[in-house]
Parts: structure tokens; C-alpha cells; sequence
């Protein structure tokens, strides 16, 4: 998930998909290696609503430092005002429908907290010793 820690769950996909990778490639096959991050659900409304409320001035070129740092902080904010705030609840449906519509801003912040994550994923990927197109 974008914008999470990876837990043993993904992982445990990660390494089976790249068994089954190797093994395919070791018998001649030619392999797609794709892991596919980024799916424009609910998770990314909250997290599109949090930022823009939290930190207003953001660019479309780069998250703001706080948001680097921490991620996952800043998704359990954003999931704990989507559970508890019926308010911010609606905000983030309705973001999550502008970015489905393609609205330019959504679109960018969604790229940001995207490559955000894949650059973090990536990390553990080279230490699975894991390759991913």
C-alpha cells in the first residue's frame, strides 16, 4: 500500500512473485517483473484531504519534509480522522472522485506519495535482492 510501511504480508507476495520469476526465467521464459502500487481508492482521498488540510502550502513537485519523514505517521492521522470524522470522511470521498476524474492536483499529489513509496519500497526490494521493473 502507498504511503505504509511494507508488513510481512507484502513481503511474503513480494518474495513468492519473485520465486516464481526466477524460476520461470531459469526455464527460458521471459518475465514481466511489475509491482503494481497505486491503486485511487478510498486510502488516497484521506491522504490527499490530510495533506491539503495540514499543510496548505503544499507543492506539486515534493511532499512537504513532514510527510517525508514520516509516512506512516501521516497515514494513521489521515486513517484515524477518515474513521472518526464524518466531516473529513465526505472531503476525502469527494477528493477520491476528483483524483478517479483525473483533476490535476489530486493527479500530482497521488504521483508524489507514489514515488514517495516506490523509492521506499525499493530499498527493500535490494535488500531481498528482489528486481522489479
Amino acid at each position: 500500500n502507498v504511503a505504509k510501511e511494507m508488513h510481512v504480508g507484502h513481503m511474503r507476495s513480494t518474495i513468492v512473485g519473485d520465486t516464481v520469476c526466477r524460476v520461470l526465467e531459469y526455464c527460458g521464459h521471459r518475465v514481466s517483473r511489475i509491482s503494481h502500487i497505486g491503486d485511487w481508492g478510498t486510502q488516497f482521498g484521506m491522504l490527499i484531504a490530510h495533506l491539503k488540510e495540514m499543510h496548505p502550502d503544499y507543492s506539486d513537485k515534493t511532499l512537504p519534509e513532514p510527510v517525508l519523514a514520516d509516512m506512516r505517521a501521516f497515514y494513521a492521522e489521515a486513517k484515524r480522522r477518515f474513521d472518526e470524522d464524518g466531516e473529513f470522511r465526505q472531503r476525502a470521498r469527494r477528493e477520491v472522485v476528483a483524483l478517479q476524474s483525473e483533476q490535476a492536483d489530486n493527479v500530482a499529489i497521488w504521483r508524489l506519495f507514489r514515488a514517495a513509496s516506490a523509492a521506499e519500497f525499493q530499498r527493500i526490494y535490494d535488500e531481498l535482492d528482489v528486481d522489479v521493473e
